[in-house]
C-alpha cells in the first residue's frame, strides 16, 4: 500500500542495490562471539525463506526531502527474485533512513544518517556519516553511497538480545523504478 500511496501522489521513485555488512558483538557465558548480518540474512527475514538469486534494493523518492525534526527520507527495502519479480517490501515504518544533518555540493552529500530496521527477527538502529555521490547519469535519489555504521542490533533466536553492532551499508547507482 505504501507504493500505491506514493505513486498516487505522482512522485517518481528510484531504486538501487543495497549491501549490508554488519557485525554484532554477542555476549556469551564464555566471552563474546561475532555474528554477521549480510544481504542473505536481510532477505531471509523479509521473505521468510532463502531465495536463490534474490536481490535486495533500496527504494526512495526521486527527490527525497528529509522531513522535519526526524529527517525521514521515505526509503524502504524491496526484494526481487532472479527475474525481477517483487517478493517482499518493507514500508517506511519497518525500514527507513533518517537524515537530520547534511552538507552538499553539486556531486556529493555528506550526511549523518540513521538506518532503522525492524522486520522478521531483525531489529537495528545504526548510525554513521554517509557519503552520497551523484553524477550526470544519476536519475534521482541521493546517489550511490557508503556508510560506516555503529549502533545496536538484535537477531531473534540468535543474538542475546540487543547488542553492539558495527559495519557498513552501501548502495549502488540509482535507477528509475519499473
Amino acid at each position: 500500500m505504501v507504493i500505491l500511496g506514493v505513486l498516487a501522489e505522482g512522485k517518481a521513485q528510484v531504486e538501487q542495490a543495497i549491501t549490508f555488512n554488519l557485525r554484532l558483538y554477542d555476549q556469551t557465558d564464555t566471552g563474546v562471539r561475532t555474528l554477521k548480518i549480510v544481504n542473505k540474512d536481510i532477505i531471509l527475514n523479509l521473505v521468510g525463506t532463502n531465495v536463490p538469486g534474490a536481490k535486495l534494493f533500496l527504494v526512495m523518492p526521486n527527490e527525497p526531502t528529509p522531513s522535519g525534526d526526524t529527517g525521514n527520507i521515505g526509503a524502504w527495502l524491496r526484494v526481487t527474485d532472479a527475474k525481477g519479480n517483487i517478493l517482499a517490501e518493507t514500508d517506511t515504518t519497518r525500514f527507513n533512513i533518517y537524515q537530520t544533518v547534511s552538507t552538499q555540493n553539486p556531486t556529493h552529500i555528506y550526511a549523518w544518517n540513521q538506518f532503522s530496521l525492524a522486520f522478521g527477527g531483525i531489529g537495528a538502529e545504526v548510525f554513521g556519516t554517509t557519503t552520497w555521490t551523484k553524477n550526470a547519469r544519476t536519475p534521482g535519489g541521493q546517489g550511490s553511497f557508503h556508510c560506516t555504521v555503529s549502533g545496536t542490533c538484535g537477531v531473534g533466536g540468535t543474538s542475546n538480545g540487543t547488542v553492539p553492532c558495527t559495519g557498513s551499508i552501501s548502495g549502488g547507482e540509482p535507477k528509475p523504478t519499473n
